[in-house]
């Protein structure tokens, strides 16, 4: 959350240190989501949540909109002493081409209303992606390096070919950034981990005289519908993809015409084209940090033996889909079931 203010608003957002009105807030509204709305119709009546998720986002509202308007006096500021900003926050970049683009070269002295609000929903949806996607894909990384013992043998061994064993990993990745370029097996592992737990899927508004042919070659209109992607099905299809259900992370590092090489624009949990996600090269980054970090000192092992044991099921029989007990639910993005229960050990470093 603190890297997401940062990057986005240029602002220290300390919400690992105390209460912050933005992560706070964010972070309530995702705990009340209604997520079995289209199936249990009568959670709608629950006023509590109608009441709590108002308040959240009227506070929400309130705390992009001042930040808005106090960045954007001080922009308006630079341009008048011809101060160059040094910033090159998601937020500074739209206020300083909102305040050079208007006709005849003069910043208005307020933010326009209309774009005002569209600014405030946008930093909202910064917020909410870039904290619960990528928090739910750390679980999952996570999840299948521990049960894959092989493949986190084979990070860890680029981890120390990478990294000096003697110094902190996070004080090597401040000083030299460009480390993180050099490992294609962790990309490997973010990028299969996608592949088989995306934290989302996508949408398209359907056009008239807009098809979609299927597999079978049938040519299937667009007009006035709806279209989605779901990603887990698309990226888990034996159509495209060999072994589909396996964890390997080393289908992405073969050669092309090898059998395990992805078909182009089969990967998509980002989305391509004019929807690609505009984050995705830092939250892959974010990622390759809090791996390097988190990974070369602590061995996780899942607790779900233990909490079916202390939440035994009506009817008996084991939780799983797919064979797998870390199954996705809806809670904003996909998350692990039961928020993934797990034990965490501190382990020597250097260590395979």
């Amino acid at each position: 959350m603190d890297l997401i203010g940062k990057t986005i608003l240029n602002t220290s957002l300390h919400a690992q240190e105390g209460y912050n009105t933005l992560a706070d807030c964010m972070l309530s509204q995702i705990r009340w989501h209604q997520a079995n709305a289209q199936t249990n119709p009568f959670s709608y009546f629950n006023f509590v949540r109608w009441y709590i998720r108002w308040s959240n986002g009227r506070q929400m509202d309130k705390y992009c909109g001042d930040l808005l308007d106090r960045r954007y006096a001080e922009i308006r500021a630079e341009l008048a002493s011809e101060k160059e900003s040094r910033s090159k926050s998601v937020i500074d970049l739209i206020l300083q081409a909102y305040a050079t683009n208007k006709p005849g070269g003069q910043a208005p002295k307020v933010l326009d209303s209309a774009f005002r609000l569209f600014a405030v929903r946008q930093i909202r949806l910064f917020v909410f992606v870039g904290h619960d996607s990528t928090s739910s894909t750390i679980c999952y990384i996570i999840h299948l390096l521990s049960t894959n013992p092989s493949k986190l043998q084979l990070l860890r061994a680029e981890l120390n070919s990478v990294f000096a064993t003697s110094n902190s990993v996070a004080s090597q990745i401040l000083s030299q950034q460009h480390l993180l370029t050099h490992l294609p097996y962790t990309t490997a592992v973010i990028k299969e981990t996608l592949r088989l737990f995306p934290p989302a899927s996508a949408s398209r508004e359907g056009q008239p005289g807009l098809n979609i042919i299927n597999e079978a070659g049938q040519s299937c209109p667009t007009d006035h519908a709806f279209v989605l992607t779901i990603h887990t099905e698309l990226q888990r299809s034996t159509t495209y993809w060999p072994r589909a259900d396996e964890f390997i992370p080393e289908r992405f590092l073969v050669e092309p015409g090898h059998e395990l090489r992805p078909l182009e624009n089969a990967w998509r949990p980002f989305e391509k084209g004019p929807r690609n996600c505009i984050a995705e090269g830092l939250v892959v980054t974010e990622l390759k940090v809090v791996m390097a970090v988190v990974l070369s000192r602590f061995d996780f092992a899942d607790a779900y033996e233990e909490y079916d044991r202390a939440n035994k099921m009506k009817g008996g029989g084991k939780r799983a889909y797919r064979g797998e007990r870390a199954y996705q639910v809806e809670e904003g993005a996909a998350h692990p079931v039961n928020g993934y229960p797990c034990k965490v050990f501190l382990r020597e470093r250097g260590g395979s």
